[in-house]
């Protein structure tokens, strides 16, 4: 019985090794995939970084863009309440 099974191996070593061969592609796939994953779930909290950073930064320059606040910053200056003079050109 035993050598039965033996001379079985034997004779189809090269399914064997096919066999063997498919398992290690197929473990190396899968850790080749989970290497992908985590490296896109860190993109997308980059990304998500990035945005909020961005988001931030554009809030606070529209803020500091009002004319209430660039008067504050630059009390030295004062406002033009003059009316503009118009100038008409002739027609002699």
């Amino acid at each position: 019985m035993r050598k039965d099974f033996t001379n079985w191996i034997f004779g189809n070593i090269g399914f064997v090794m096919f066999l063997s061969l498919l398992g290690i592609v197929y473990i190396f796939n899968a850790h080749k995939a989970e290497k992908k994953m985590r490296t896109i779930q860190e993109l997308k909290k980059e990304v998500s970084d990035a945005k909020n950073q961005y988001h931030n930064i554009k809030s606070e320059i529209m803020y500091k863009s009002t004319e209430s606040q660039l008067a504050k910053e630059f009390t030295d200056l004062k406002s033009n309440d003059d009316v503009p003079v118009v100038i008409k050109q002739g027609s002699s």
